[in-house]
């Protein structure tokens, strides 16, 4: 989302620049990335003051940053009231980039106006430039008419010039090349008299972050016929791919097993498939599609969750 914003500064949509990034800050407000983008969004609309404040490291994939043309925003309203309404309706909705840029644009007008001021500090405040809006309230004083409203500004003035500076956190890479996976499940059912049951394993590692190679163990007694039960081994690599506009990855394996058989016991299997990956992990579903062995042409449909560990991160 603050990555948009970037993109709609850059071509120039400055008001929409700020509705993107003031979502970003509501969804990870201490993100490095995201205040990185707030600076130069900042930047662009003359908040340099607030934008060296609030500035952070580049994102490790953008190697040149771009130059932001300078941006503006619709003119507030003229008349006082409705302009203090229309920036306090911003504030409720946490919307405070937005709201600076605003209020900047209304001390500019009005520089002797200590109401846009005080508004001023305030969203300068929430934003977290606590030097910036420090010297807001340092202007607000001077602007006081009463010696309790000095005494207030300057109170407030320094409170904000004694506030540490925000910590913020990097944006966590996490990365499937070289992490492991295991999966385990099975069944257990009784039906005409007989128990029957099936375990299955997978256990291997990522070679790179689309493709996986594992070993494959199973043991099965669900035929009432004992020369088709007994232990399956294989392997098998996979391999994923993103699908557009969903968090969700196509997967296509292929595979060999050994499994038990009277004959033919080498069978080659083809499954498409789907992954959500979801915490350490993956939901997976595919389908097991025979193409070679006793059961040739036939399709077995799964749906498990396979656990991700070690390396990688």
């Amino acid at each position: 989302m603050a990555e948009y914003a970037y993109a709609l500064a850059y071509a120039g949509l400055g008001e929409a620049a700020l509705s993107r990034i003031d979502r970003a800050l509501l969804a990870e407000p201490l993100n490095s990335d995201v205040r990185f983008y707030l600076s130069e969004i900042l930047n662009a609309f003359g908040l340099e003051d607030a934008s060296s404040e609030l500035g952070a490291p580049a994102p490790a994939w953008l190697k040149v940053p771009a130059k932001l043309p300078n941006l503006d925003i619709p003119a507030p309203p003229s008349e006082e009231t409705a302009a203090v309404a229309a920036v306090d309706a911003l504030m409720e909705q946490r919307r405070y980039a937005q709201s600076a840029v605003l209020l900047d644009r209304l001390c500019r007008q009005r520089p002797d106006n200590a109401r846009y001021r005080i508004g001023y500090t305030m969203a300068l405040d929430k934003l977290g430039a606590y030097r910036a809006a420090a010297a807001q309230a340092r202007r607000n004083m001077e602007l006081s008419l009463t010696p309790d409203r000095k005494a207030a500004a300057a109170a407030y003035a320094g409170v904000l010039e004694k506030r540490p500076s925000l910590k913020y956190h990097s944006t966590p890479v996490n990365t499937l090349k070289g992490r492991y996976l295991a999966y385990f499940g099975g069944s257990l059912n009784r039906a005409d008299g007989r128990a029957t049951y099936s375990v299955n394993s997978r256990l291997g590692r990522f070679l790179s972050e689309r493709l996986d190679v594992s070993m494959n163990a199973g043991l099965n007694n669900i035929n009432a016929d004992d020369d088709y039960n007994g232990l399956t081994l294989g392997a098998a690599a996979r391999y994923n791919t993103p699908l557009p506009f969903t968090p969700v990855n196509a997967t296509l394996a292929a595979k060999a097993e050994r499994i038990p058989a009277p004959d033919k016991n080498l069978t080659l299997l083809i499954s498409p498939g789907l992954a959500y990956f979801i915490g350490e992990g993956s939901l997976d579903w595919y389908a097991d599609i025979a193409l070679s062995g006793t059961y040739s042409g036939s399709v077995t449909m799964s749906m498990g969750y396979t656990i991700y560990f070690g390396g990688g991160k």
